[in-house]
């Protein structure tokens, strides 16, 4: 239990009334003591509360190491790149990533230095502990956040996996022909929903994507999204941008057939019925709508490369693995699977892909043979 975050949110409910979910939602992931993740508990892998692609081993970092190798030949090995993740969890997924280029791709381990941006002091302790051993091979830095990162012109291959379905949405609801929002207020000392008039900045979200007006559907609209990828995109001069994570195109996300909407509470690896129960000790989730990082990235000077699924995007990468002549063990096989099976992560995950300031001819492995992004909203 986390009675001492229950209490705070509690508390301000009664002060200052019921308070919009992804505020809510902010305290209950992110509160600096009691935050489902800021905390500093093991939250994903068998032991913890979900399976990532990550947690599957090590598969997932080499082959984005291939894909780190293929960008810096396309650039013409510069000296020097930054490696930069958000949201690294533990950093077992930068590990396995300088890891794979120590043993398969000599090239990039004199030129790259690794960077991670991570606020959570508890989560920056454990990404130390997990990459001590590999401090003394690359240069390593965090960042509390992005102002403190200045790659001026060195090429740049930023990553995130299950990062962006994390950041706090608000949810809107259709009921009696009227749009409503979501707030979080307070019923015998419970946590319970609460519909209020849904207000203009919101609605014209619901309009900008198209979300149908039918009764009962709800939506979830992601506020920070847009602004995270343009500072992204204003972090790097030159680069790829790689985002990874479970989502759709925005026609998809909000198509009819999708009326319940996509947020999830989960614990222990088992779906949770109330999304309000127990702040800080379940994780809170909702599908990413790519569209908006598509054409939030394009303002900031990103260019949509592809958005392609794990199935696809990982085989491609994989390809002269599987058809080398060393076999390879047991152990590597099914980690790929877990990553490329439809009932695991091949279909739920997708990888977008940007970049800026990058030759024409550049066309990563991760995409071959995918078409031109659109960002087509209807």
């Amino acid at each position: 239990m986390n009675p001492s975050l229950s209490k705070e949110l509690a508390q301000k409910i009664r002060d200052s009334g019921p308070i919009r979910f992804d505020l809510f939602m902010q305290s209950a992931l992110y509160h600096p003591q009691h935050g489902f993740y800021s905390s500093g508990y093991t939250r994903t892998g068998i032991h913890g509360d979900f399976l990532t692609p990550v947690s599957a081993g090590p598969v997932l970092g080499q082959l984005l190491a291939r894909q780190v190798d293929e960008w810096h030949a396309a650039l013409g090995r510069p000296p020097s790149i930054c490696l930069m993740e958000q949201g690294a969890d533990r950093g077992l997924l930068a590990a396995d990533i300088l890891n794979a280029m120590i043993t398969h791709h000599p090239k990039l381990r004199g030129a790259t230095q690794l960077h991670l941006l991570e606020p959570s002091p508890a989560l920056t302790d454990l990404q130390r502990n997990t990459l001590r051993s590999l401090q003394g091979l690359f240069p390593i830095h965090w960042h509390q956040d992005s102002e403190s990162f200045s790659p001026h012109e060195i090429p740049c291959f930023f990553y995130s996996c299950e990062l962006v379905d994390s950041f706090p949405v608000r949810i809107a609801r259709h009921r009696q022909g009227v749009w409503h929002e979501l707030f979080v207020s307070l019923e015998n000392d419970r946590f319970v929903w609460l519909d209020q008039p849904a207000l203009s900045d919101i609605l014209n979200e619901l309009h900008r994507w198209s979300v149908p007006s039918m009764e009962g559907f709800s939506a979830e609209i992601r506020p920070t999204a847009g602004t995270w990828i343009r500072s992204v995109a204003h972090l790097i001069q030159q680069g790829l941008v790689l985002t990874m994570d479970y989502g759709l195109p925005s026609p998809d996300l909000y198509h009819p057939s999708r009326s319940a909407g996509t947020l999830v509470a989960m614990r222990e690896h088992r779906h949770t019925s109330d999304p309000l129960q127990d702040p800080g000790n379940q994780d809170l989730t909702a599908h990413v709508n790519y569209t908006e990082l598509m054409q939030e990235g394009e303002k900031g000077g990103l260019r949509c490369l592809g958005l392609t699924d794990f199935s696809q995007a990982l085989t491609r990468l994989a390809e002269p693995i599987l058809s080398g002549k060393e076999k390879c063990s047991e152990k590597w096989i099914r980690n790929f699977q877990h990553l490329t099976h439809p009932g695991f992560f091949g279909k739920t995950h997708q990888i977008l892909v940007q970049g800026k300031n990058l030759p024409e001819s550049f066309h990563p492995s991760i995409l071959k043979s995918i078409s031109a992004c659109t960002n087509s909203s209807g």
